[in-house]
């Protein structure tokens, strides 16, 4: 009886030793992490030229992606300029004409200048579109755009009596230019 206790306790004793042994071997087979934090090298490389050379060409091209972000950026707020001022030029007749009573002669002959000078807008708009394609954008398109809303302006006062002129005049100084 005394032989299978020592030789149930020497197998127990085996089986532990071999758990162990394969616990061990396991973890040093993983790979180990310093202790403390991971150190960093905040862009620089640690002597390793092609390492430096990565570096250097991440550097450059996120240089190159900043200076892109803001060409596009000013682009941007440009073409949404241009648009405001086109829309401000479209809207222009019916704030200056808001509470201006009309004929049908009048109001027809008034069509005819806003017509005339929408189209005039749409024809300098594409102009700027295929000058800004061509890589040489018009620097004075807010100009023209500003003279064609003072000819219009002047037509449409010259079409109206003293009486609508006055209304014109008033609705016109709240009008922003």
């Amino acid at each position: 009886m005394q032989m299978t206790r020592v030789t149930k306790f020497t197998m127990q004793l085996m089986t532990a030793a071999v758990c162990l042994l394969v616990f061990s071997i396991a973890a040093s087979a993983q790979k180990s992490k310093p202790a403390g934090p991971p150190v960093t090298t905040k862009g620089a490389a640690k002597a390793n030229e092609h390492a430096a050379a990565g570096q250097a060409t991440a550097e450059s091209k996120r240089t190159e992606a900043r200076e892109r972000k803001a060409a596009n950026a000013a682009e941007k707020k440009e073409d949404k300029a241009e648009r405001a001022e086109i829309k401000a030029a479209h809207e222009e007749p019916g704030q200056l004409l808001k509470g201006v009573k009309l004929t049908r002669a009048e109001r027809k002959s008034v069509n005819e200048v806003e017509k005339k000078y929408r189209d005039q807008l749409k024809d300098l708009s594409k102009q700027e579109d295929d000058a800004e394609k061509a890589g040489k954008p018009m620097t004075d398109f807010a100009s023209k755009v500003a003279a064609l809303r003072t000819q219009e302006r002047a037509e449409i006062r010259a079409l109206l009596t003293a009486s609508q002129a006055t209304q014109f005049d008033k609705n016109a100084a709240t009008v922003k230019p």
